[in-house]
C-alpha cells in the first residue's frame, strides 16, 4: 500500500502561506495516493480540519475522494483551475471608460489579476480586517480606510470570498460594513475552485465555529488519532459570513451572473465523506 509521508502531511497541515501554493502541494500528495480510498479520505479530512477556510482545498478534495482514479482527478482539477477565466472575464466586464474609483475589499489574487489588465481604472483597496489575504501588488492601488473610500465616491465594491455556496460566502470581516457605508454595487468574485456544494459549506462553517470555540472535536472521536498534530486551533476574526444574495452580481468564469445562478456553477461533488461529523 502506498503511504503518504507523514512529515510532509504535518508540514501541510501547519502551512500558513499562499493558498494556491498549499493547494498545489496537497495535489502533489493526493496524486500519488490512490490505492487506499479510506486513507485518502482520512488525509483529506485531517488537512481540511487544519484549513477549514480554504475553499480551493475543499474543492480539490471533493473532486478527488470520490473519484475512481484519484490521480486522474487531481490532473483534471489542476487543468480546470488553470483554465479558469474569472480574472479575464472580470477585467472585461468592469465599466470602460470609468472615471470613478472602484473599491476592493483587501487585495486578493483573482481580483488583483483582473485589475492588472485594467490600468485605466482608479482602484482603492479598503482595509477590512487584520490578517486579511493580500496578493502581490502589480499595479497602482491606494490602500484606504472606509471613510476615505466613502469620500472618493466608489461605484463598485469587489469582494473575493475564501469559499462560497448558493446560500453563504466567507468574506473578509468588514465587508458588510464597507458595502453599507459606500452604497456601491457589490460584486462577489468567485473563481471556479471557490464554489462548494451546500454540505461542504456547512461543514466548513461548523469547523470554523468549532475552531473559534477552541474545541478539538473535529472529526470522529476528536483529538488527533492520525498523528497530524492538534486540530481545532482558534481562527482569527478576519472573516465573516454573508448571503450571496446581497450582491448585485456574481463575477465568475462566465462573466456576470445573478446571485440566484450561483448554484448552477458548482461543479464539485457533494462529497459526504468530507462533510459528515
Amino acid at each position: 500500500m502506498t503511504m503518504l509521508p507523514f512529515e510532509r502531511l504535518r508540514a501541510l497541515a501547519r502551512y500558513d502561506g499562499d493558498v494556491d501554493e498549499l493547494v498545489e502541494e496537497v495535489a502533489d500528495c493526493l496524486a500519488d495516493f490512490g490505492s487506499d480510498p479510506a486513507q485518502l479520505v482520512l488525509v483529506c479530512r485531517r488537512l481540511l480540519a487544519h484549513h477549514p477556510a480554504n475553499g480551493a482545498l475543499w474543492w480539490l478534495c471533493a473532486r478527488v475522494v470520490g473519484a475512481a482514479d484519484p490521480g486522474r482527478a487531481v490532473a483534471d482539477a489542476r487543468a480546470v483551475r488553470r483554465r479558469d477565466r474569472t480574472a479575464a472575464r472580470l477585467a472585461s466586464v468592469l465599466p470602460f471608460p470609468h472615471d470613478e474609483p472602484v473599491a476592493v475589499v483587501g487585495w486578493t489574487p483573482t481580483v488583483a489579476a483582473a485589475l492588472a489588465e485594467r490600468p485605466d481604472l482608479d482602484v482603492v483597496s479598503v482595509r477590512a480586517s487584520h490578517g486579511a489575504r493580500r496578493a502581490p501588488i502589480d499595479r497602482s492601488v491606494r490602500f484606504v480606510e472606509v471613510h476615505e473610500a466613502l469620500a472618493v465616491g466608489c461605484t463598485h465594491v469587489l469582494v473575493e470570498p475564501r469559499l462560497a455556496g448558493a446560500a453563504a460566502a466567507l468574506v473578509p470581516t468588514g465587508t458588510t460594513e464597507i458595502h453599507a457605508a459606500l452604497d456601491a454595487v457589490l460584486w462577489l468574485v468567485t473563481p471556479v475552485d471557490r464554489l462548494l456544494a451546500g454540505g461542504l459549506v456547512a461543514a466548513a462553517r461548523a469547523r470554523l465555529d468549532a475552531g473559534a470555540r477552541g474545541g478539538d472535536d473535529v472529526g470522529p472521536g476528536g483529538g488527533d488519532p492520525d498523528g497530524f498534530g492538534s486540530v481545532g486551533s482558534p481562527v482569527t476574526d478576519s472573516d465573516e459570513w454573508i448571503d450571496p444574495a446581497v450582491a448585485e452580481r456574481i463575477a465568475g468564469p462566465g462573466g456576470l451572473e445573478e446571485p440566484a445562478r450561483l448554484a448552477a456553477r458548482i461543479d464539485c461533488p457533494a462529497a459526504p465523506e468530507l462533510s459528515r461529523s
